[in-house]
């Protein structure tokens, strides 16, 4: 008696089965015939019996009925689900979690490259339209969905993490950068970019980390080992950075932007007045070798010739200073003095004449120029340059 019961219940459990693929199929049917509630209805009924809830297919076809929902443009059937795309895509999930055979991988692949292409197509979009934060949005969601076939779509991420970084979403672009570098996508910007941001966020630690790991990669590449120096830089370690520099340009003796950056380094020492007079001084002469050595490298260099004009200006405003201090009585000193002031301003002329040249509504420029004519009595060129000022600020 009890072999019959138990067959009676194996042939209940079989014809549930097959009852149950048939609402699958009517489900299938449903959906080719274009009606979603119909179909709906029945492939939810589907996957909720306990019969097919692993079955691979119920939940592709389930997947399938949802895009259609996200995508149809008929207002009865936009009403019947507030959310059919994350439901289609967590369905195409389970179905690849049940489809051990990899029986219907390539048909899900193909569905969620579509939304893929769709996710991507609207970030760049948006990114033309400087929604950078929507761009980024967009770009993510593309790469989450290619995820769930476990295929790795780095130019989406990488996208998101531009974008991100347009964005100001600092820890959004860390977050993508990081996720590319998971997916062993791997070249020196990544690494400085990432490395970067971590710099701007003051955290040392992880800033130097990224761009070591970098140069291990990468151990001939001069833009990581500037990045280093620009921490270094960021957090007051300026014997490192000056060391940085100095091999830097050892590598590439024709870089004028490591020849500046060492002149902005011993300019700011030469400035620093917790440092001796001997050091001040070394300093400063390193200075102008070094911005003298960037000018040589690009003479249409602005900025090595504004700071180079800058460097001299500043030193003859010092000495002017410690004129200005002597008694009244120390004559031939105060005279000394200012002769000396005097010869570091012709020394700045030519250079700053040549910065205007390069950047003629300059103002910066303009005014140490005007102070520096009126000062060496040269009258008519203080009257040139006064005419560009006043045309420089009426724009």
């Amino acid at each position: 008696m009890k072999k019959i019961v138990l067959l009676l219940v194996l042939v209940t459990a079989i014809t549930l089965a097959f009852g149950q693929k048939n609402v699958r199929q009517t489900a299938s049917n449903y959906l080719k015939s274009g009606k979603l509630d119909k179909s709906l209805e029945a492939i939810n009924q589907c996957v909720l019996d306990p019969s097919t809830a692993q079955d691979a297919k119920a939940w592709l076809i389930r997947g399938n009925v949802y895009l259609e929902l996200a995508n149809t443009k008929e207002e009865n059937f936009k009403s019947l689900d507030p959310d059919p795309l994350t439901k289609a895509l967590e369905s195409y999930q389970k179905a690849i979690e049940f489809d051990t055979k990899k029986e219907y991988y390539d048909e899900i692949y193909v569905k969620l490259n579509l939304q893929r292409n769709s996710y991507y197509n609207a970030g760049v979009d948006e990114y033309n339209k400087k929604n950078f934060k929507q761009a980024m949005l967009n770009f993510g969601k593309g790469a989450e969905v290619l995820e769930i076939a476990k295929v790795s779509d780095t130019i989406s991420i990488l996208n998101a993490a531009t974008c991100a970084s347009l964005a100001n979403e600092s820890e959004a672009a860390k977050k993508y950068y990081i996720k590319l570098l998971k997916e062993d996508y791997k070249s020196p910007s990544v690494f400085m970019t990432l490395s970067d941001l971590y710099r701007q966020d003051k955290d040392s630690s992880n800033a130097l980390k990224y761009v070591r790991m970098g140069q291990q990669l990468y151990p001939n590449d001069l833009r990581l080992f500037l990045s280093e120096t620009n921490i270094y830089l960021t957090f007051n370690k300026t014997d490192k950075a000056l060391n940085n520099l100095k091999v830097a340009l050892a590598k590439d003796s024709t870089n004028y932007s490591v020849a500046f950056a060492m002149g902005t380094i011993y300019d700011n020492i030469s400035n620093d007045s917790s440092k001796t007079v001997v050091q001040r001084y070394e300093a400063f002469e390193n200075a102008v070798a070094a911005y003298k050595n960037a000018i040589r490298l690009f003479p249409e260099y602005f900025e090595g010739n504004y700071n180079l004009g800058a460097l001299f200006v500043n030193k003859a405003a010092s000495i002017n200073d410690e004129a200005n201090k002597l008694p009244l009585d120390a004559t031939a000193q105060y005279e000394k003095l200012k002769k000396e002031a005097d010869s570091y301003l012709e020394q700045a002329l030519p250079y700053l004449e040549k910065a205007t040249e390069l950047q003629p509504a300059d103002l910066n420029t303009l005014i140490s120029l005007k102070q520096i004519y009126a000062r060496t009595n040269k009258t008519e060129k203080m009257k040139e340059v006064q005419e560009k000022i006043n045309a420089a600020q009426q724009k």
